[in-house]
């Protein structure tokens, strides 16, 4: 019998499949995070950096701030168990899919966004996809 056919090895891939995803959405989770605090913090700096369109309010920067905080909360238990809290996942890569055409649709500095939550939607989407076939695949 090759490795290949072992549970041990298919284990092993199991766990290396939740190294990669666990580190891709924690990389993602502290984007968020720093960018939640900088709206609150400094919104007018950062509707001005970012080319926000229609000058917005430092009022709704701060909302906005908050609400990537709060997501990143929500986000926290998929992070923590991957595999058993599924939910958090699948809506988060869902939600990202959703924000990257909101914010192409709203255009200016907020195509930057929408570049980064497609790119960041489509990588945790193949490497979730890739946890769950590994997890499925080390369970007799």
């Amino acid at each position: 019998m090759t490795d290949a056919l072992s549970i041990g090895w298919t284990a092993g891939q199991a766990a290396t499949q939740r190294t990669v995803y666990r580190r891709l959405l924690g990389f993602a989770l502290i984007v968020q995070t720093a960018l939640g605090l900088i709206a609150i913090v400094a919104p007018v700096w950062l509707a001005r950096a970012a080319d926000l369109p229609g000058a917005p309010s430092a009022g709704w920067v701060r909302l906005w701030g908050i609400m990537l905080l709060i997501t990143a909360i929500l986000y926290l238990p998929g992070w923590v168990a991957p595999v058993y809290a599924r939910l958090p996942n699948v809506v988060g890569i869902l939600a990202r899919f959703v924000l990257a055409v909101a914010y192409f649709g709203l255009g200016q500095g907020l195509r930057w966004f929408a570049l980064y939550e497609l790119v960041l939607a489509i990588a945790l989407a193949w490497s979730y996809g890739r946890l769950l076939r590994a997890e499925l695949m080390s369970r007799p």
